[in-house]
């Protein structure tokens, strides 16, 4: 039951982060460019969360950030892409919820740190299959 509302607190926090930041854009997003910012709102953020677990000692340090890994690898999609560039779109949802996550430090207990860890481990096995 802990489980389920953590997951349910980190959902809340970034759809209601992502609805939020959405009414001052002054252009519409096509879907493509919405989906790039959603992306850059999940991925990044939960790197960026990472990071600030780790910062609180809640989770153990890697090599490289957790940013660093997710900019890099970033970097590597948009070399291979061979669409359209969406990367400004992805860039604007991740310093979206970056901005709210160092606003809302508070929200991350040694509990919540745990489901990020967690979160995270599952997108680096992802990363690793592709």
């Amino acid at each position: 039951m802990k489980r389920i509302k953590i997951t349910v607190a980190l959902t809340v926090l970034a759809s209601g982060l992502a609805g939020a930041a959405e009414a001052p854009m002054s252009t519409t997003l096509n879907t493509e460019q919405a989906q790039a910012r959603q992306f850059g709102i999940y991925f990044g953020g939960t790197a960026s969360q990472y990071d600030l677990c780790v910062k609180k000692g809640f989770l153990p340090k890697g090599d490289q950030s957790a940013e660093q890994l997710v900019k890099a690898t970033l970097e590597q999609m948009r070399a291979l892409n061979n669409g359209p560039d969406e990367s400004a779109y992805v860039q604007e949802g991740w310093d979206m919820i970056k901005k709210e996550i160092a606003e809302n430090e508070g929200f991350f207990t040694r509990d919540k740190c745990a489901a990020v860890g967690k979160e995270w481990t599952k997108m680096l096995a992802n990363m690793r299959k592709k």
